[in-house]
């Protein structure tokens, strides 16, 4: 896995490359709420997504391909203002 920040939006965006494809970060959390983010990726994959769960010891992170367009459309509208899920599954 590799770390990289690319422009998009007028903000500075994290993105990794893994497994040939490029992700960036669609929410971090404490890791004291890594089930609810959890939840969320299962959300996702269930709706077609491509993501993963990287955790250290205090923070963990959801990552989405950025081929996946709706969501990183959703994720980055109004200047990086998270989504909820429910905005992403709609």
């Amino acid at each position: 896995m590799q770390p990289f920040k690319f422009w998009f939006n007028d903000s500075l965006q994290d993105g990794v490359h893994f497994q040939n494809e490029l992700y960036y970060r669609l929410r971090q959390t404490p890791i004291t709420e890594r089930s609810r983010l959890y939840h969320l990726a299962c959300k996702l994959v269930q709706h077609g997504a491509d993501v993963f769960v990287t955790a250290s010891d205090d923070e963990c992170s959801l990552w989405a391909n950025l081929r996946n367009q709706k969501i990183f459309a959703s994720s980055v509208s109004d200047k990086l203002s998270l989504p909820t899920a429910e905005g992403l599954m709609g």
